[in-house]
């Protein structure tokens, strides 16, 4: 027999083909047909076949060219049963071999039948394996199927129900609720909670119609005693942990102060090293930098980290304290120095932060009186209360902070050069939010974590938006950042944030082309025109690929590269 196989031409094989009753189409792996057998032309031919449609209906459940199995595809009058082969050569794939007939031939009668038998049994073991009950009812209300899990629940047999109506059912006790009735009669999803024998049981009714006709109605039974019991486990197990929550956070460790500012850019990293060897001496710190640019947390993790956490942290806004005003807040006074004086006095803000820590903010707001009181306090290390006669002993750490050049008012002659050096012992000068890019991205997913525990939301930002957040300007540093996501938290109705979703002034592109900021490091400055580059050609192409071609580099390095942005 092997002999004679070999000496089979491709006629003969065409042949044996051609002289089966079943279509046979063949595709390559995109799915294109190349090759039709008789039988193929002649279903077209009789029953109106449109290869192409039926190609694109079966599509849509499978990968034609790569997948295989059996399916069944509506032709609007009949239904065709398609069979998908692999169509292998040397190991290779080259693409699949359709085996298509009508369903009803009395050819293939016998092989549907195969087909619906084992669609039934896939069915029957999905509905026994499941852990909730499945009832089955008829549009007349007859039981006609019931799980393990049903039988385990009410303690019954099957066969005992199946055949019942489930009208009689209810009447005898088995079930307490008449779940079945109500579908039928509201012709919709009911959902019931009801007991039986201690176990807590919700009751969920589906009908099912065929061309508006209810033909029978599906029950799940859920026994969620054992869930109740895992929530009152996990409630008491929140409460705990909210317990411990507590109790870490009244823990003052150096750990804490990345809980309070977001590093990830090198310029950050290196502030933080600074505040981790300041915070462990007393000396004066002068912090600087644009409004916005999150000075004042700088603040907070410079007390956090040093041995006067224990004790007060007073922060003073000398630009909201009028001139005639400031040395009665600073430094107090006695009963009776002035008209309206209080009866016994006031302690004034440097005695309020005595062993702690005192934060002169907008320090460069001072007019060249209240500077002159200020530098011989911190030069005395004492205050003299207005009316007073005995100078008061103070131990108080400076911080001084401001966004305004202090050296150029002092070239102006509108601050005192032995103040400013005074204060400027220790300089931190916060960059803006354009010169730490790298903190853009983690600082815009603390926002939408922070304003979404707020607002009880569950937004999350997009690769989009991670590339649009990157390249803006934010002449508002952190401060318009943080206002930017709370507006697209509240106000974005999906989940995902697009860029579409960013206020109108945020879309504004105020930074064409390529621009290097400022005086810095090499490899930064190319890090930071690589990033322009691949912002701006990501504008303009759609694909990955076409990126890459227009940078004239590999697909995979602009992979990387964006993703990297996203982090």
């Amino acid at each position: 027999m092997k002999n004679t196989l070999l000496h089979f031409t491709t006629r003969d094989y065409e042949n044996v083909i051609n002289a089966l009753y079943c279509s046979i189409l063949i595709v390559n792996r995109d799915g294109h047909p190349i090759y039709y057998n008789l039988a193929a032309q002649k279903l077209a031919k009789e029953s109106n076949v449109n290869y192409q449609e039926l190609l694109a209906k079966l599509s849509e459940q499978i990968d034609i060219g790569n997948g295989q199995g059996r399916f069944s595809i509506d032709n609007r009058t009949n239904w065709i049963i398609c069979n998908i082969y692999p169509w292998i050569n040397r190991e290779k794939r080259n693409g699949s071999i359709l085996v298509l007939h009508e369903s009803g031939h009395a050819v293939c009668a016998s092989q549907e039948v195969d087909i619906l038998t084992n669609t039934l049994k896939e069915i029957d073991a999905i509905i026994e394996s499941v852990a909730d009950g499945v009832i089955v009812a008829d549009g007349a209300g007859i039981i006609i199927r019931i799980n393990k899990a049903v039988e385990r629940t009410f303690n019954v047999h099957r066969n005992t129900l199946i055949g019942q109506s489930s009208t009689l059912i209810v009447q005898k006790g088995v079930f307490k609720e008449g779940i079945v009735e109500k579908v039928l009669q509201q012709q919709d999803k009911v959902i019931v909670a009801s007991e039986y024998a201690g176990k807590k049981l919700i009751y969920t009714g589906i009908p099912s119609f065929n061309e508006k006709k209810l033909t029978c109605v599906i029950v799940t039974i859920q026994d969620v005693s054992a869930m109740n019991m895992l929530r009152h486990k996990l409630e008491k197990q929140e409460l705990a942990m909210a317990d411990y929550v507590r109790e870490i956070a009244n823990m003052k460790s150096k750990d804490t102060v990345h809980d309070t500012i977001v590093v990830h850019s090198k310029k950050m990293t290196r502030i933080m090293e600074i505040i981790n060897v300041v915070s462990s001496v007393d000396s004066t710190v002068l912090i600087t930098g644009e409004s916005g640019t999150g000075k004042e947390r700088v603040v907070d993790a410079i007390y956090q980290h040093s041995n006067r956490n224990m004790k007060p942290l007073i922060k003073i806004n000398c630009g909201a304290i009028p001139d005639t005003l400031f040395e009665s807040e600073l430094f107090g006074y006695e009963h009776g120095s002035f008209t309206g004086a209080r009866k016994n006095g006031k302690i004034g803000f440097f005695e309020l932060a005595n062993t702690g820590t005192l934060l002169l903010d907008e320090i460069g707001e001072l007019s060249l009186t209240s500077q002159v009181k200020l530098l011989r306090v911190i030069q005395e290390k004492e205050v003299l209360r207005i009316g007073g006669s005995k100078p008061v002993p103070i131990d108080v750490r400076i911080i001084a902070a401001t966004n305004r050049n202090l050296w150029n008012m002092v070239k102006e002659g509108t601050f005192r050069q032995d103040l400013y050096y005074r204060l400027n012992v220790i300089n931190i000068d916060v960059p803006p939010l354009r010169e730490r890019r790298d903190d853009i991205i983690p600082l815009a997913r603390y926002f939408v974590e922070m304003y979404n525990e707020k607002y009880k939301k569950n937004k999350t930002l997009s690769l989009a938006i991670c590339h649009a957040l990157g390249e803006r300007n934010w002449p508002g540093n952190i401060r318009e950042l943080e206002n930017v996501i709370e507006t697209m938290v509240v106000l974005v109705p999906g989940n995902l944030l697009l860029p579409e979703h960013l206020p109108q002034k945020t879309t504004e592109d105020d930074k064409p082309g390529i621009v290097v900021h400022g005086i810095q490091p090499m490899k930064e400055a190319v890090h930071d025109v690589e990033r322009q580059l691949l912002m701006q050609a990501a504008k303009k192409y759609k694909t990955t690929r076409e990126i890459a071609y227009a940078l004239g580099i590999d697909q995979a390095t602009v992979s990387r590269k964006m993703n990297k942005l996203c982090r």
